[in-house]
C-alpha cells in the first residue's frame, strides 16, 4: 500500500458517520447489510448511509454486492487490517521520531 492510498483511505475514516458504518458492519462481518439494515443498526438516515457507505465502497474499505435486486455491504477486512496494521507498525507503541535538526545540534 503506498502512502497516496494510506492517505486516501484514512481521510475517508474523517467524517464520523463513516467510523459508525464501519463499526457497524465490522460487528456484523462477514454478514453484509443492506443500506436500511446499517441504518437501523447505527440510528442514522437511510440517505446519508447510503451517501456515506459509497464513500467507503470508493476507499476500498467496503464491499458491496448486488442481493435480491439491493446492494449490500460487508466490510473489506484485509483491507480494513492491512490499514491499521501499517499504521500500528509504523506510528505504534515501538514508533522512534527521527530526530530534528535542532535535536541532534544540541545534541553535539
Amino acid at each position: 500500500m503506498d502512502t497516496r492510498e494510506i492517505a486516501r483511505r484514512l481521510g475517508s475514516l474523517s467524517i464520523e458517520e463513516r467510523v459508525q458504518i464501519l463499526n457497524c458492519l465490522l460487528d456484523f462481518s462477514p454478514q453484509s447489510l443492506k443500506v436500511v439494515e446499517i441504518a437501523s443498526a447505527t440510528q442514522l438516515g437511510a440517505p446519508a448511509v447510503h451517501l456515506q457507505v459509497e464513500a467507503l465502497v470508493g476507499a476500498e474499505l467496503v464491499t458491496s454486492r448486488s442481493v435480491d435486486g439491493e446492494k449490500s455491504y460487508a466490510v473489506n477486512a484485509k483491507m480494513v487490517r492491512d490499514l491499521f496494521e501499517y499504521m500500528y507498525h509504523q506510528f505504534g507503541p515501538g514508533f522512534q521520531p527521527e530526530p530534528s535538526h535542532a535535536d541532534t545540534e544540541a545534541a553535539h
